[in-house]
């Protein structure tokens, strides 16, 4: 009789055993490593319209039920459609992935009427990045607005400048307020034809490149724009005062800053470039009562 008593009690360990060594070597997704999905609300009799940076990558679209129609748009890598396929379904999820790597997802929700608006997934990154600056920020923005406008009426002290075309690009100042850096430019259209501007980029380079070496770029988002006019149009044989702030900085001896602008329609495109040495010539601004 003792052995199938031996053998029992030799079971019952070899499980309890197995058990806490499965609790032990158990492994979960801590939240930190989830991507957070986007909320998307799509329509029966509506389209709703994705643009996404970088095209999407074959078999890259991947969709939680048939309830929901998500095609790429022929000729067009990188646009998505997306509509239900039935009327009122379950929430599902749909997840794209990019040539770049980079992987979106989103929960899908039915809409009777949803947004119509195209959603450009470019510009909702850059958007994110810019409220994530403002996080723990000192100054909040409109603080940071109340003082370009100082800015734009402040007396011109830097003369670092650039031509292209008959548009000249200057920096005429620099301001620091706690964590935020104020940089003062004036741009001026010496042609008759107006010059608008599309966008514009902001970022450090390495003033040389080493031979076999890529050459280092790392942008920089600004938290805000402000024209004196309130237009980003300047037409010809004017000139108008533009106001970037930025989050506090300093430029190491082997980098620039440099600031690139680009026109809407056109090809005039100035990019200037400031050394360190220009950044020292900040003067303190005070914060507006």
């Amino acid at each position: 009789m003792k052995k199938p008593f031996v053998t029992l009690i030799t079971l019952l360990a070899a499980s309890l055993l197995g058990n806490a060594y499965g609790q032990v070597t158990q492994r979960i997704f801590y939240p930190a490593s989830k991507i957070k999905p986007y909320h998307l609300e799509v329509g029966y009799n509506k389209t709703t319209v994705l643009i996404f940076p970088a095209a999407i990558s074959k078999d890259g679209i991947d969709r939680g039920s048939a309830s929901i129609i998500a095609k790429a748009v022929p000729g067009v890598e990188n646009i998505l459609k997306v509509k239900a396929n039935t009327k009122n379904f379950s929430q599902t999820n749909l997840t794209v992935i990019t040539k770049d790597g980079k992987v979106y997802p989103f929960r899908v929700n039915y809409s009777n009427n949803p947004p119509d608006a195209p959603v450009n997934m470019a510009k909702q990154k850059q958007e994110e990045k810019r409220i994530a600056v403002f996080r723990n920020r000192k100054l909040n923005t409109a603080q940071i607005k109340a003082l370009c406008k100082e800015v734009v009426f402040g007396k011109p002290f830097l003369h670092k400048s650039t031509k292209t075309f008959k548009v000249k690009l200057k920096l005429q100042a620099i301001y620091t307020c706690k964590d935020v850096i104020f940089y003062r430019f004036q741009l001026k259209n010496k042609s008759n034809i107006d010059y608008a501007i599309n966008f514009s980029r902001f970022y450090f380079r390495d003033r040389k490149r080493v031979k076999r070496t890529a050459q280092q770029e790392k942008e920089l988002h600004p938290l805000l724009f402000y024209y004196d006019n309130g237009i980003s149009n300047i037409p010809g044989n004017t000139a108008q005062t533009l106001v970037v702030a930025f989050p506090k900085f300093t430029i190491a001896d082997h980098k620039n800053f440099v600031i690139q602008l680009f026109e809407k329609h056109g090809d005039r495109n100035p990019i200037l470039k400031i050394k360190g040495n220009e950044l020292v010539k900040a003067q303190s601004l005070a914060l507006p009562q």
